[in-house]
């Protein structure tokens, strides 16, 4: 198996030539994904509100730096927010059974955003990035 720069070269890809455990890893990471593909797309399919695109398509146009936006953009966009609230609101809920609760609070969705690394970009704006570094520097 040839290396280059610290990766796998194409060619040993190509003719399977990986090694075991590295291979073991990545089919595992594969059904991890496809396990948590297909719990979402069952929360996913059960969603029977939408947002709609005339409000999206609104809403961004407020940007100056968004001229105009094609038809299909804020149907994607929309589609993307309620996969969005879909998967925040699944795994607030799991989060809420692991605390033996019935109800998702606002905070076990910060728990939520804390602990899960999908949601890592909004922990700026819960401030959760600085309470964090106010307890790592009490630890101190």
């Amino acid at each position: 198996m040839e290396v280059g720069r610290g990766n796998i070269v194409l060619q040993d890809l190509l003719t399977n030539d990986m090694p075991p455990p590295a291979a073991l890893e990545q089919q595992q990471e594969e059904q991890q994904q496809n396990d948590e593909n297909e719990k979402m797309q069952e929360v996913f399919s059960r969603i029977k509100t939408h947002f709609p695109p005339a409000k999206i398509k609104k809403i961004m146009q407020t940007d100056d730096d968004i001229g105009k936006v094609s038809q299909a953009t804020p149907v994607i966009a929309g589609r993307s927010l309620e996969f969005f609230m879909a998967m925040l609101v699944q795994q607030s809920g799991e989060m809420a059974r692991s605390m033996n609760t019935k109800r998702i609070t606002a905070d076990i969705v910060k728990k939520t955003i804390m602990e899960n690394e999908k949601f890592d970009f909004l922990r700026e704006n819960f401030g959760i990035e600085e309470e964090q570094e106010q307890q790592d520097e009490n630890a101190n």
